[in-house]
């Protein structure tokens, strides 16, 4: 609601949480019980947190949210990991490549519609340190930034737009067997000047 009414049109959501997250906090508390209580509390809490970040993003179809997609080197179709594994028409994933446009080797894959630089990417730390970190948190901002951009440009455009003007706009490589899109800036703003100037 915050973000609704304050205009905001898309959110950087470089995190995850996952039903074993949990249940390794509580086990670590001491708390939720047995192993079998653990377990079933941990899915319990999980179930309940995604419902509620489904229900707040489907009542945005205006706000773009950008997950990442995950450091498991794992599948995340299979993966119950939120909001990665949250699939609607205004959000999107970002999986990362290395500097050569390269799957990293920490990335998931599978449900990702969107690759960035995530290697050892230069980040500026509180007081104004830089240090260089590797991860899908550091590839979603990247894609944050360009949609942040499409939207600044040609305010009309709504989530679904930008989400397919990146998308649509990445280049294409096949990786062992499966293809990925690489981010590309300059061809997803050229796809947004056509489809402006057809309205």
């Amino acid at each position: 609601q915050y973000m609704h009414d304050n205009g905001v049109r898309v959110v950087n959501m470089s995190w995850g949480i996952s039903p074993q997250e949990i249940e390794d906090d509580m086990q670590a508390s001491g708390a939720g019980g047995t192993v079998e209580q653990r377990h079933a509390t941990a899915a319990q809490y999980f179930q309940t947190l995604k419902k509620s970040f489904v229900k707040a993003m489907q009542e945005a179809p205006n706000i773009l949210f950008v997950a990442a997609a995950g450091n498991g080197n794992n599948d995340a179709r299979f993966d119950e990991n939120i909001p990665a594994a949250i699939d609607l028409p205004n959000t999107m994933s970002a999986g990362a490549v290395d500097k050569a446009g390269d799957e990293a080797a920490f990335t998931s894959f599978g449900k990702v519609d969107v690759y960035a630089n995530g290697y050892e990417v230069d980040s500026v730390l509180p007081g104004g340190d830089h240090q260089s970190w590797s991860g899908t948190s550091m590839a979603s901002p990247q894609v944050t930034n360009l949609a942040a951009k499409l939207f600044a440009k040609y305010p009309r455009l709504n989530a679904a737009q930008v989400k397919k003007l990146i998308v649509d706009g990445s280049d294409e490589k096949e990786i062992t067997g499966r293809k990925i899109r690489l981010l590309n800036e300059r061809r997803s703003f050229e796809l947004a000047s056509q489809t402006a100037s057809v309205k």
